[in-house]
């Protein structure tokens, strides 16, 4: 998949024929050829003709809105999947106790699981580090116990504590001076890493979601999180085993390779939200495509996908889970 991002404040979008043109006042900046373009990402105030509208709805680009801050705003919706039988059987699925449980455990497995293996890595490059050997033990621990619990309150409550042991040796991972974390925080975050990891988060969620599109599954009836208005259930869902596959090992490399520094983040004082300036929000969001970009061996199909492709298939065999062509969900491990 091809995606292009437009982070040039007050740029406005032209077409002429199958170019989209980039202008920002007389100037245009660049060109893009939709029949190359599979989605188009458009982070803040970018203005698009009506003819451009027209034209990505006509040629079923899929089109992502997002504040400058990497904050979802919106997706420019075409034809729904014609998958009906798929999504009825997601219905019926996911409305199954036992079938949401079962999902819900596999898919916390798998986050744990990864997120012990990202800390067991970064134990070894530091030499042993025995504070990170120990909240590695204990997600291995948490992660075995997970088979038997009995309600999904119980999966949630395991995912939560899991989170507290994994951020609360997190800072442990950042060897820069300029960038400490203390704990998690968004909405808004506070500190520069939880600026990084909430807008990693944000542009994993719309990787998920394309597929989750793609495939024809309905983005917002998921079984680790409940239903509430406005949220993408499943999306949040299926996104937990990549956190610290692609996100937060990324995050962490940016920092300590000192691809950031201090000044590239302003706020307007303490307690208020912390921001990317432009010029880093670019660089962040280039890197992102760049590690979606990269390979990594899919033991399923004995070859190596970019990671985007290994999100599509792990969403793939979620559906064949819900139609009852594939027993168990097995989530996409890394060692």
């Amino acid at each position: 998949m091809k995606t292009a991002y437009i982070t040039e404040q007050g740029a406005t979008l032209r077409r002429d024929g199958p170019v989209l043109q980039v202008w920002t006042g007389k100037k245009r900046i660049t060109e893009l050829l939709v029949h190359d373009l599979d989605q188009l990402v458009l982070m803040g105030n970018i203005m698009i003709t009506p003819a451009v509208l027209d034209f990505l709805i006509a040629e079923r680009v899929d089109t992502v809105f997002m504040s400058i801050h990497g904050r979802f705003r919106g997706r420019l919706m075409h034809e729904h999947s014609k998958n009906v039988r798929l999504r009825l059987a997601q219905y019926q699925q996911l409305q199954t106790p036992g079938v949401a449980l079962a999902l819900a455990q596999r898919l916390v497995r798998g986050k744990i699981l990864n997120t012990r293996a990202f800390v067991l890595k970064a134990a070894r490059r530091m030499g042993g580090d025995s504070e990170l050997a120990e909240a590695a033990a204990r997600l291995l621990a948490m992660a075995e116990r997970l088979a038997e619990m009995k309600t999904l309150e119980q999966v949630r409550g395991c995912e939560g504590r899991a989170s507290a042991v994994y951020f609360g040796i997190f800072g442990r991972l950042l060897k820069h001076p300029d960038f400490t974390f203390t704990d998690r925080n968004r909405r808004p975050p506070l500190d520069p890493v939880n600026v990084l990891l909430s807008l990693g988060y944000t542009l994993l969620a719309n990787a998920v979601e394309t597929a989750i599109q793609i495939v024809g599954l309905d983005p917002y009836l998921g079984a680790l999180h409940e239903i509430a208005y406005g949220r993408p259930s499943l999306v949040c869902d299926l996104m937990e085993e990549y956190r610290s596959v692609i996100v937060e090992p990324m995050v962490v490399a940016c920092i300590n390779q000192r691809s950031f520094a201090a000044g590239d983040f302003e706020s307007a004082g303490e307690g208020e939200p912390v921001r990317f300036k432009r010029a880093a929000l670019k660089w962040f969001v280039e890197l992102f495509e760049r590690r979606l970009r990269g390979t990594i061996l899919y033991p399923p199909r004995g070859q190596r996908l970019t990671y985007r492709q290994v999100i599509e298939e792990q969403v793939r065999r979620c559906a064949r889970v819900l139609l009852g062509t594939e027993a168990v969900y097995e989530p996409f491990l890394i060692r």
